[in-house]
């Protein structure tokens, strides 16, 4: 008999480091790129400043056979998350609040940033597109796909969204100016997400017991934690990458910048039914066979609260990326 246990709990918080069913490891902070370009440099444009809110995310597990075994049972779990709550004025006013701390921080740190119109004035320059904010990311056929991550990204007020290169990159024309002016130009991007995942899968055979066939566990979770992810920080643009010469630099987090505590209430969408915002646990099935299913939740943000959390991880990531940049200096 095959017994296949799957799972999906709903956390009130996972930290920083905290995995389900595992030891919290530690990850270095901060990861830096090419720090030598950093070296003697004080001066510097403002190019793109953006940051991106996560307003849909999903997470799936799968437990399964090894390789070589013959049972084609499994287990499957996933959660979806969606964040409500928030209207675009409250990320507006959080994007505007970092931008003004990451302009401070910069200041502090000994930078003197070199007036804008050097840009604006560089006939370069004017062939980047520039794109209104925010943008909205939203999924294509969800009833069909379950969705993809969905977000909104925000430039501080009275400045535009550098666009993107094919394939989502800086354009080229950003590295040929930061050469032709001879001052490094920094792209700051980051991304808060509103929720954290975590995952957990078991195979156990039972063909060296008194118990034919294996057992199964599939276990996804989500917590609510605003922060920033992974990935954000700064790239530092010198100039054109070439076979010889490698001038751009980067900045970015390793290590997730997590505020924690709740900052509103979890709803099961899945069910319709509200819970409270601290607790919510369901057991799916225990069945013969293969098995999968889905829960969605809605985490309905009190946006003062989030507006308070999402600013200090803002806070936070400009205090590490900058103080990193100045370090390498």
């Amino acid at each position: 008999m095959k017994k296949i246990i799957f799972s999906a709990v709903i956390l009130t918080l996972i930290t920083a480091c905290a995995g389900v069913g595992g030891s919290p490891k530690a990850v270095e902070p901060i990861a830096l790129t090419n720090a030598a370009v950093f070296a003697g440099q004080n001066k510097v444009l403002i190019g793109d400043f953006r940051v991106t809110f996560i307003t849909f995310d999903k997470t799936s597990a799968t437990a399964k056979s090894g390789m070589f075994s013959s049972d084609t049972g499994y287990a499957s779990s996933s959660m979806k998350a969606t964040l409500t709550g928030v209207p675009d004025d409250v990320m507006q006013a959080v994007t505007d609040a970092a931008y003004q701390n990451f302009i401070a921080g910069l200041k502090s740190n000994g930078y003197t940033i070199a007036d804008e119109s050097a840009l604006t004035g560089n006939t370069t320059w004017q062939k980047i597109k520039q794109e209104a904010s925010p943008i909205k990311n939203t999924s294509s056929f969800k009833m069909i796909t379950g969705g993809s991550r969905e977000d909104a990204t925000f430039a501080p007020s009275g400045r535009t969204l550098m666009g993107r290169a094919i394939g989502g990159g800086t354009p080229y024309e950003a590295y040929d100016v930061a050469n032709q002016l001879s001052t490094p130009i920094l792209n700051v991007n980051y991304t808060v997400h509103f929720v954290y995942f975590g995952s957990e899968t078991d195979y156990k055979s039972n063909s060296y017991s008194n118990i034919k066939g294996a057992e199964y566990s599939a276990e996804v979770s989500v917590g609510q934690g605003v922060h920033v992810t992974p990935g954000s920080g700064i790239d530092f643009m010198r100039g054109v990458n070439s076979t010889f010469s490698h001038p751009n630099g980067a900045v970015h987090i390793k290590a997730p910048v997590v505020i924690p505590g709740g900052y509103g209430t979890s709803e099961d969408s899945t069910s319709g039914m509200q819970k409270a915002a601290n607790v919510f646990s369901s057991v799916l099935g225990a069945v013969s066979g293969g098995t999968s299913s889905t829960k969605e939740i809605s985490v309905v943000a009190n946006p003062g609260e989030y507006k308070v959390k999402a600013s200090a991880a803002l806070t936070e990531a400009n205090k590490r990326v900058l103080g990193a940049l100045a370090a390498a200096r």
